[in-house]
């Protein structure tokens, strides 16, 4: 950021070598320090955007600059703004206001000229693709740019009208992101009237750098080479998972952390080799479909989020083959707030196997969060596994069995492990 903060007071000077003295701001700070406060303000502002960015948030971004009210005090505010390239680093692209009615060739012109004012310096790109009436120009735009893009995110407003034709959503991944750090593809309205082309795409990103990709799986992205380390996936088509549209297995050999949603996890995990995976988070309203005929050993996985949906032999599947697993959770942590607890009255899938809970070849596991449970089965599970240090449940077992029985084998159970209800902190914290 150094390079930044000169770049920026290098304006700002040019721009004070001629005011005239007098007992305004303007004349009691230095150029220096504004420049400072403006880089501070701007980076704050830009470093808050979350990853992946919802429309919502972009729209709010889009609709006015992050320093206009600095720009609106005075003519030499203004300017600085204007000068410093910095201060046009976070760009939108096709991200419309509530009319949604897309930009037109003066929008994109504009877009263009924002997009050159931030000079060389790296990128945070937002486009919108589906509100873009010139698909063409835009690509022509991105070209100029694109190998300086550090945070790509292709957002979608949902809105069931507009589209974007395949072969330019193709173009758009196809091209170079030298310096592309993180990506994030949204379920797009696709125009597959297109000649010879079909979803799902396969393509080979040229982005050697892209350590985080969050994507809707109608595309079949493979970084070439890989370095990713997050990879999200949401909602899929299983047909567009077998061959010949997958063909190849795709390794990600620094890949630490995976995350399924609304997709089929068999399917999923048998495309991807994932030799160095250390959290697995799986959210699903459904179990497997396709369940894998083997899959590899996970000697490195620590953490297991599997929502409970029922019996999933994929699931069973991955707890044998992860042996040195320390954390599971029948549910995604961070959503708590969305489990109806209320509803919930059968004990967790796991428990009620064809064989009982010890029919199971149980990791040594030292941390179990289940949204519910009666305190025999937890007590069975201790037993079971007596590297357990830690048990948290998020309805009370009370509510689910007789208060009486439930509160005098709580009371063993707590003899032997730290134990939480709800998201209360631990007890031995």
């Amino acid at each position: 950021m150094e390079s930044i903060t000169v770049s920026s007071t290098g304006a700002v000077k040019d721009l004070f070598e001629d005011a005239s003295v007098s007992t305004t701001i303007n004349s009691v700070l230095p150029p220096e320090l504004l420049a400072t406060v403006f880089d501070d303000l701007y980076r704050n502002i830009k470093e808050s955007l979350p990853f992946p960015l919802p429309y919502d948030k972009a729209l709010k971004h889009s609709d006015r600059h992050p320093l206009l009210d600095c720009m609106l005090v005075c003519r030499r505010w203004w300017n600085i703004v204007q000068a410093s390239p910095f201060y046009w680093t976070v760009a939108m692209v096709g991200v419309t206001s509530e009319d949604r009615s897309g930009p037109g060739q003066e929008g994109l012109i504009n877009a263009q000229n924002y997009l050159d004012k931030s000079g060389s310096l790296p990128l945070h790109l937002t486009i919108a693709p589906e509100y873009v009436s010139d698909s063409g120009f835009m690509l022509q735009i991105l070209k100029k740019h694109v190998g300086r893009v550090e945070i790509l995110n292709i957002i979608s407003g949902e809105i069931d009208d507009r589209s974007i034709p395949l072969h330019h959503l193709d173009q758009l991944l196809r091209l170079p992101f030298l310096s592309l750090k993180r990506l994030q593809l949204d379920e797009l309205q696709v125009d597959i009237s297109t000649p010879e082309m079909d979803l799902p795409l396969r393509i080979d990103l040229d982005a050697p750098h892209l350590h985080q990709l969050f994507y809707h799986l109608y595309v079949i992205i493979s970084p070439t080479p890989s370095r990713l380390s997050l990879l999200s996936i949401s909602g899929s088509d299983d047909e567009w998972i077998e061959p010949p549209a997958v063909r190849r297995q795709i390794e990600l050999p620094e890949l630490v952390e995976l995350r399924i949603t609304e997709s089929d996890p068999g399917s999923i995990l048998s495309m991807f080799a994932t030799p160095v995976l250390q959290v697995l988070i799986v959210r699903c309203e459904y179990t497997s479909n396709k369940v894998p005929g083997k899959l590899p050993e996970y000697p490195h996985l620590r953490d297991l989020q599997w929502s409970d949906v029922g019996h999933d032999a994929t699931f069973e599947l991955v707890l044998q083959q992860s042996p040195n697993l320390r954390r599971y959770a029948n549910y995604v942590i961070g959503r708590e707030e969305n489990i109806h607890l209320g509803q919930l009255t059968d004990p967790p899938s796991v428990f009620e196997r064809r064989g009982g809970i010890d029919s199971i070849k149980w990791p040594s596991l030292e941390e179990v969060l289940l949204d519910c449970a009666l305190c025999d089965s937890l007590l069975k599970l201790v037993d079971l596994v007596p590297t357990i240090k830690r048990i948290r449940v998020l309805k009370d077992p009370s509510d689910l069995g007789d208060p009486i029985t439930e509160a005098e084998l709580l009371a063993e159970l707590r003899q032997k492990v730290d134990f939480a209800l709800w998201l209360y902190p631990w007890s031995n914290v």
